[in-house]
């Protein structure tokens, strides 16, 4: 997964960063129900749940924004989208709250990618 900087196509958005956090989403979600499921204190149960929301709550921030600029390039999304991903698209130019959402989205992969290595200890990014 590419790094974000100023070189992003929308294809690499598209195709790459979006799937990439749905991935970790599922994996996040997954563990934390795990967790959840198999908890025998309720103090265990509250934090895991505590976590979810906050894991949710910083996806829907993630997606709100790329979402705005996805909306800003609707018609290179849906040439890139009728070409199957055949061509890059534009450089994306975000803004910042755009900007800090890729980075996020990208951060949330990397760490999750580094968890299933047993690089990390939690499944859930710190920032």
């Amino acid at each position: 997964m590419p790094q974000y900087n100023a070189k992003m196509t929308l294809n690499e958005l598209v195709y790459s960063v979006i799937p990439n956090l749905n991935t970790a989403e599922r994996l996040v979600c997954n563990t934390l129900d795990s967790l959840i499921e198999s908890a025998e204190n309720p103090l265990d149960v509250f934090k895991r749940t505590e976590q979810r929301q906050a894991f949710n709550l910083e996806l829907h921030r993630i997606r709100m924004n790329i979402k705005h600029l996805l909306d800003r390039y609707r018609a290179d999304v849906d040439e890139i989208m009728r070409k199957n991903g055949g061509v890059d698209g534009p450089v994306i130019e975000p803004d910042a709250l755009e900007a800090d959402a890729i980075q996020s989205a990208i951060y949330i992969y990397q760490h999750v990618r580094a968890f299933q290595r047993g690089e990390q200890r939690h499944p859930i990014p710190r920032r």
